[in-house]
């Protein structure tokens, strides 16, 4: 090779590897990312201010369930609600299998833990909100909104799920809040109530109630013995058809391992 096809080949190594090209990259690839967020990012409020935060989605393609849960300072907050957003709903009808608003998931923090399915075959494309939270601000101080999923614990992810039951890959995008004041406010509301102790709710053997359970009994939601669709393994009280009791059954026991 000669001399000057060495310098060229050099020095287009060299400006491929430079912090711009590089970062150029990485953006490129991040386009078309599937992430859930919490939105607005940052916020500042007064101790008292009661405000919302909204769990947004972009990007994605074929979601038919969704899983995240979330932590706050107990210190600074207090939950007071969290409710479904209308990015599944304004496809079909959904199932809430987990809805829950722990204050005393630790010493430190309070965790929300939301999950939720489309009934039927329908899938939800694009951008929108999957969940609204209401807050409270009661004393001076600051608070990460950490947005993840568990079982297994993944830090920077949540549960996102095809109508296939295959995983979307997806960034998770903590919040912040900033407040300045102090005042006293409510307690949050108690969790909603479960429904009756399941028979065998991990509908796909792999030793945990989560997502996946749901999916199947959500994708045969409405049928029944002969009809097609009609999947006997979904059919968890065996009535003959898959309906909201076989939903409340994944519910019940939802996250836990069997």
């Amino acid at each position: 090779m000669k001399f000057a096809q060495k310098a060229i080949i050099l020095v287009l190594l060299l400006i491929l590897a430079s912090p711009f090209v590089l970062s150029v990259v990485q953006a490129l690839s991040m386009v078309g990312e599937t992430k859930v967020f919490v939105y607005p990012d940052k916020m500042k409020v007064k101790v008292s201010d009661v405000f919302k935060v909204y769990i947004n989605i972009s990007d994605v393609s074929g979601l038919q369930g969704f899983d995240f849960m979330l932590t706050y300072n107990t210190s600074i907050l207090d939950c007071l609600a969290l409710e479904e957003g209308t990015f599944l709903s304004r496809v079909g009808n959904t199932f809430i299998a987990k809805q829950e608003i722990n204050d005393k998931f630790s010493s430190e923090f309070g965790r929300v833990w939301l999950a939720i399915a489309i009934l039927g075959q329908g899938c939800a494309n694009g951008s929108g909100t999957l969940a609204v939270i209401k807050f409270n601000a009661t004393a001076v101080g600051e608070s990460v909104l950490d947005l993840y999923s568990d079982y297994p614990h993944k830090p920077d992810q949540v549960k996102l799920a095809t109508c296939g039951l295959v995983a979307i890959p997806n960034s998770a995008i903590d919040g912040h809040v900033v407040a300045d004041c102090s005042s006293n406010n409510p307690d949050p509301p108690d969790p909603p109530d479960d429904a009756v102790d399941p028979p065998n709710p991990d509908i796909n053997g792999d030793g945990i109630v989560n997502i996946k359970d749901m999916v199947i009994v959500a994708m045969a939601y409405g049928t029944s013995v002969g009809v097609p669709g009609f999947n006997i393994s979904a059919d968890l009280n065996q009535d003959g058809s898959i309906n909201m009791a076989d939903l409340y059954l994944v519910a019940r026991t939802f996250g836990g391992h069997v």
